[in-house]
């Protein structure tokens, strides 16, 4: 069994796999003792964006063979970006999983996480690069945070995102969501202009939300870089 490990900004997630198929996913730090008490690991690869080094140790420990994912590991993607040791783990991972799933297509990979992370792989399986943008709650935060008086917004409180605020709340809500949704749609459109034949693949904490509010055809993915991080151990050990 493989076992795949984002170890992102905010949450830590595992996967664990049977060659390409998923079995289980689990989130937070303390998931690692139950997987390594309860499944046989084989083999595992780590996304490292944040830090936890206790996670290597452990895995150490077992006598699991561990790859990082890092620019050095072969992977099923020709990198064109031009710093390629600066490009995050996570953005590489699933554009591998983005590419596997539509092969045939130009695509946009949308992660919707602490940053938006826009990632554009062309139909001969070459990555570009892409775009960073601040995330939902990185919005929300800053202007509670470089204000004044504006409240924190909970988005999570709200079923709805009315275009005109009618108090401070919703106005601010009125601009993080649905000003992300245009942000998004127009970047899109203009991918769509210039490339066609593009498949759009969304995924991180907010990937949902934003796939319901954006009026176009989004394949969305939740675990797409653990997918993708399994495609790249098994291409490194075939």
């Amino acid at each position: 069994m493989n076992l795949a490990i984002d170890i992102g900004n905010t949450n830590l997630k595992f996967g664990l796999f049977e060659n390409n198929e998923p079995v289980d996913v689990l989130i937070g730090e303390e998931a690692i003792d139950v997987i390594l008490a309860t499944h046989k690991i084989e083999e595992a690869i780590l996304s490292k964006t944040g830090s936890n080094s206790s996670i290597e140790q452990k895995l150490k420990q077992k006598n699991i063979r561990t790859l990082i994912l890092s620019p050095e590991l072969k992977i099923p993607l020709k990198i064109l970006y031009k710093t390629p040791e600066t490009l995050g783990a996570d953005r590489i991972a699933g554009s591998v999983a983005a590419n596997f799933l539509f092969p045939t297509n130009n695509i946009l990979k949308i992660d919707f996480g602490t940053c938006i992370t826009f990632d554009f792989v062309n139909a001969n399986a070459e990555y570009h690069g892409g775009a960073i943008s601040p995330g939902m709650m990185m919005r929300f935060k800053a202007l509670h945070n470089y204000t004044a008086k504006l409240p924190l917004v909970d988005p999570m409180q709200f079923t709805s995102f009315e275009l005109t605020g009618t108090d401070t709340t919703t106005s601010i809500l009125s601009g993080v969501v649905n000003g992300i949704k245009e942000e998004v749609h127009g970047i899109i459109k203009q991918y769509d202009l210039r490339f066609g034949n593009l498949a759009i693949v969304a995924t991180g904490g907010d990937a949902l939300l934003f796939a319901t509010l954006l009026n176009c055809e989004i394949f969305a993915r939740p675990y797409l870089v653990l997918e993708g991080l399994n495609r790249i151990l098994n291409y490194n050990t075939e």
